[in-house]
């Protein structure tokens, strides 16, 4: 009797051993997106999303992290949409921030106004590139949807901003891996 509870206990162990090493290496290696691959903030490729051809976005759609904090400081109405999956969103976002996941964006276009200006977020900027293209198909103004380069990553200052080097030479964002934004609701997780 004794000897089967302890093969119980071990397979109970061995098991929850699994799960957190299954849960590690998804979070070790993430969804696909490496921090390597980040692109400049000029026009940039984007991987196709449900049926969106692979297109460029212009230079004028990337906002930087500082720009976007300078815009919640003085209040200018923008409407933050974080594509990211709900998940995702309940372990961090930007407080401000409206959660469109991007596999529902075109059902929920009517609770994104054409009339301001909108800034897509997601974990590192890719999947809102492709979001952005979903928007503009849509009859969105390619003058008043951004994205965010670098998305939360940046923005927690997981990661610096594009274009910066250890040579110590501006990158024009303002923005260093040491200076994380105070309006983060919770940590970032996800993809």
């Amino acid at each position: 009797m004794r000897d089967e509870s302890m093969s119980i206990r071990s397979l109970g162990l061995t098991f929850i051993y699994l799960l957190l090493l299954g849960f590690g290496m998804t979070f070790l290696v993430g969804c696909g997106n490496s921090l390597s691959k980040q692109d400049p903030p000029k026009a940039t490729a984007t991987q196709p999303v449900q049926g969106v051809p692979a297109a460029m976005i212009p230079a004028t759609a990337n906002l930087s992290t500082s720009d976007l904090d300078a815009a919640i400081k003085d209040n200018k109405g923008w409407q933050i949409i974080d594509i990211r999956e709900s998940r995702e969103f309940a372990a961090g976002h930007i407080k401000m921030a409206l959660n469109r996941p991007l596999g529902a964006l075109e059902n929920n276009l009517a609770q994104i106004s054409k009339d301001k200006d909108i800034v897509l977020i997601d974990l590192n900027g890719t999947r809102s590139e492709s979001a952005w293209q979903v928007l503009i198909k849509k009859g969105y103004d390619p003058n008043k949807v951004k994205v965010l380069t670098g998305g939360m990553l940046q923005w927690n200052g997981i990661v610096s901003a594009a274009g910066s080097n250890s040579s110590g030479e501006n990158n024009n964002s303002g923005n260093t891996a040491a200076t994380p934004k105070p309006e983060v609701a919770g940590v970032v997780g996800g993809c």
